[in-house]
């Protein structure tokens, strides 16, 4: 359906418009998401690297680290999850 179609159709254009609208939504929070997933790894990587690190020891810095990037990566397929229904949706109303 083009969008001349679409706003011909008051309760179709409002259905795109919303669902336009909160695929943006999602796309900037899973965005935003992904890049604090990148500071977790990336002080992670800062961590196992140092000199004085030992795999073996339990060090509560690395264990937080790794709680909350799974906390992060858990949040992300979530957005991803509901980005993908979103789009299902929106690919549905376009048939």
């Amino acid at each position: 359906m083009t969008y001349s179609q679409r706003s011909t159709h008051a309760a179709a254009a409002s259905d795109f418009t919303y669902l336009e609208y909160q695929i943006g939504l999602a796309a900037e929070e899973l965005k935003e998401a992904q890049g604090v997933m990148k500071v977790y790894e990336a002080d992670l990587r800062r961590l196992t690297a140092s000199p004085g690190y030992e795999p073996d020891s339990v060090d509560p810095e690395e264990q937080q680290l790794r709680e909350q990037a799974a906390k992060q990566h858990a949040l992300i397929e979530g957005i991803q999850a509901t980005l993908a229904g979103l789009e299902d949706e929106l690919a549905k109303l376009e048939d």
